[in-house]
């Protein structure tokens, strides 16, 4: 066994193609490996800016053998009485190259056929793996890909060098006019020319002592200690951020800290705005003190040892007081305007150019938000009509203009500044909200309100135009709103008709020119947004069974549907319950095509057990109903699971399809009500038994 080192040598990869790369590049490669018949242990994966890096550990020194057979004529034809081979067999050994003493017998499908064995000795692994890896190298998956010369192979950046080594053998293949070696490359300033590799093992060692930290671990290490000497020293603590500390670790090889000032005068601007432009603009860690005000201090990493430190950090102070003093100016510049004069000037902003002005938005999203507080019970509707002629209007500021990341985020202070209604001002922040997967949920009612309101009106408005999403484009994230939607009816436990919203939504949106009848919109919106309620319910690793079959009541309920998953996943019988769906599924099957006409006549029944079917289905059938309508899943499915053995038994002791039409429709009725009384409840026939 042995150690394959594979290094690819770039130019710099921006920090967010790093680690899908890795991902993939250690799929792409354990699938190759696997195909070419070689074994190999752990798949180490490390990257910087210029290097994506595996190591195989003990990857096997060849292929494993591998014995195909070969069928020839039956053993009747091939051989005579007395043993001689006959032609065909004669004819089959010469075909495989063999001799007839070397033919066998073999079995399949219970007929003896003479058979070849042939064994395949694998390949050295050497001789394997140039193609295996020019090929793993050309399918790494990136967002964006270039060639660059007379090439036309594509990769993210330029290959710079490839060093590839097989314990301690060079393994040679050129990819873009690079041929390999068991050579790379070091720190771009503080490391000059090539750094001969030997071994794989000492790989890392030699790239550190050449100041590249190449494993991530390692090297996010040496970040988190130099913001904890700066905390340190101002005696604060850094705003962490997962994703920026991310990006601050493939944006560099060897980090090192810095810390930075600014002017006092800058904090009177508002501290989303501060962090905003340190973080997402100049990849800077913000400080705060203990009470969460911010500090004039932040925290930079270069990537290398600067000669002069101080160089370093006046040039970073002087970039952020140029973006801070723009920041200050757009503050005061849209304070004097006011939120109430931009909202009047959303007819000058198109939302897309079939579905209106950000202004007809506005309009709609009214339409929706009125009709979901009357349903919700929401009676301030002066307070809602106020809140959505705001919402939109942050969109016409300078601050949003230049960081758009800042929508509702300064509506909400501004309206505060303004003296609005702190409930208002919020719904402007949170109508947004969720902004990602796992992203914070709006607080209040009326965000809540009006974000669904919002989402609702995007989804139906580019649905009736016809636009949705394909494939992995979704350019207008409806897939993520449709998400935002069931995650805020699931955690709020709002009860909403589904359809009726949509209904709503549709009604609202008459400007929109070309649209679709309003059932391809509704139907197509509907399946859309069951799909994406199987996704996350799978996702948050609900069983998929159930799932699909509370899917049909999404359409009319989403957090119903919710209520009926979780009744199915949290009984306390579920081997009485697996049992029941045995009984179910022959109910199910043998009732698919009975008419909903069929009526049951206790005179027909000849056996007790139809008797007793049929009485506690009577019994059984208005306390079941009662359950389902005050929503008591529990109970109603305690009752459902009572039918157990009363269906049990009458399977094993009544013949439905008997010869007598009348006492066979008879049956057939009963055992159609039974089903129809658990359809009530879910789709049981999607759940699979083992």
């Amino acid at each position: 066994m042995g150690e394959l080192l594979l290094e690819i040598g770039v130019e710099e990869l921006p920090a967010r193609f790093i680690e899908p790369a890795k991902e993939a590049f250690a799929s792409l490669l354990r699938e190759r490996l696997k195909a070419s018949r070689l074994s190999a242990g752990d798949i180490i994966i490390m990257a910087t800016p210029r290097r994506l890096a595996t190591f195989v550990k003990n990857l096997s020194p060849r292929q494993t053998r591998t014995v195909s057979v070969k069928y020839g004529p039956p053993k009747n034809r091939a051989f005579d009485d007395e043993g001689a081979p006959t032609k065909a067999a004669l004819g089959f050994a010469k075909s495989q190259g063999v001799t007839v003493s070397e033919l066998k017998i073999g079995v399949k499908d219970n007929v003896e056929f003479v058979t070849v064995e042939k064994i395949e000795e694998g390949k050295a692994t050497k001789e394997i793996l140039p193609v295996l890896l020019k090929d793993v190298i050309s399918q790494i998956p990136f967002p964006k890909k270039m060639r660059w010369g007379s090439e036309v192979f594509e990769f993210a950046r330029p290959i710079q060098w490839i060093l590839c080594l097989f314990g301690r053998e060079p393994v040679r293949f050129s990819v873009a006019d690079v041929t390999s070696g068991h050579y790379t490359h070091a720190h771009r300033f503080l490391s000059k020319g090539a750094v001969k590799v030997s071994t794989p093992s000492e790989y890392v060692e030699q790239l550190r002592s050449h100041h590249v930290i190449v494993d991530e671990q390692e090297r996010m290490k040496v970040i988190e200690e130099g913001i904890r000497q700066i905390e340190n020293e101002v005696h604060g603590q850094s705003i962490r951020d997962e994703s920026l500390l991310k990006e601050i670790l493939y944006l560099t090889e060897y980090p090192y800290p810095l810390k930075g000032n600014f002017d006092d005068e800058f904090l009177l601007i508002p501290k989303e705005v501060l962090i905003n432009v340190m973080k997402s603009h100049q990849r800077y860690i913000p400080i705060q003190k203990e009470t969460g005000e911010l500090m004039p201090h932040f925290i930079c990493f270069a990537n290398t040892i600067p000669v002069d430190a101080n160089t370093v950090i006046r040039g970073n102070e002087k970039v952020l007081k140029a973006r801070l003093a723009d920041a200050r100016f757009f503050f005061e510049e849209d304070r004097k305007v006011g939120l109430k004069n931009l909202s009047e000037k959303l007819s000058s902003v198109t939302f897309h150019v079939r579905l209106g002005t950000m202004e007809e938005k506005t309009k709609r999203i009214e339409a929706i938000a009125l009709y979901l507080a009357k349903i919700l019970g929401y009676n301030n509707v002066e307070k809602i009509k106020k809140a959505v002629r705001m919402i939109k209007a942050d969109l016409l500021t300078h601050m949003v203009r230049e960081f758009p990341e800042l929508q509702g985020t300064m509506g909400r202070i501004y309206a505060l500044h303004e003296g609005e209604d702190e409930e208002i001002a919020y719904a402007i922040e949170e109508h947004y909200l969720p902004s990602g997967s796992n992203g914070l949920l709006p607080e209040n009612i009326l965000s809540t309100i009006i974000g669904i309101a919002d989402k609702v009106d995007s989804l139906a408005s580019f649905f009736s135009a016809g636009i949705t999403p394909t494939g992995n484009l979704d350019p207008f994230a409806l897939r993520r709103q449709a998400l935002g939607i069931i995650k805020m009816v699931v955690e709020k436990r709002l009860h909403v008709s589904l359809k009726d919203l949509i209904g709503t939504s549709y009604s609202s949106g008459e400007s929109i020119q070309g649209r679709l009848s309003f059932e391809e919109t509704l139907t197509a919106l509907l399946d859309f947004i069951a799909i994406r309620f199987k996704f996350l319910m799978i996702e948050e690793r609900h069983n998929q069974d159930f799932v699909e079959s509370v899917l049909p009541f999404v359409s009319e309920d989403i957090y119903d549907a919710y209520l009926r998953l979780i009744a199915l996943e949290t009984q306390k019988t579920m081997k009485d319950f697996e049992r029941l769906m045995i009984g179910f599924k022959r109910v199910y099957n043998i009732t698919k095509t009975v008419s909903d006409e069929l009526t049951v006549n206790p005179a027909l029944f000849g056996e007790p057990e139809e008797e007793h079917l049929y009485k506690l289905y009577e019994s059984t059938r208005a306390p079941y109903s009662t359950f389902m309508k005050r929503k008591d899943y529990d109970e109603a499915l305690s009752l459902l699971v009572g039918f157990k053995e009363t269906i049990d038994n009458y399977f094993d002791k009544v013949f439905v399809m008997v010869k007598d039409d009348a006492i066979r429709m008879n049956r057939l009725a009963l055992l159609k009500k039974v089903k129809d009384m658990f359809l009530q409840f879910g789709d049981f026939s999607k759940i699979r038994i083992e």
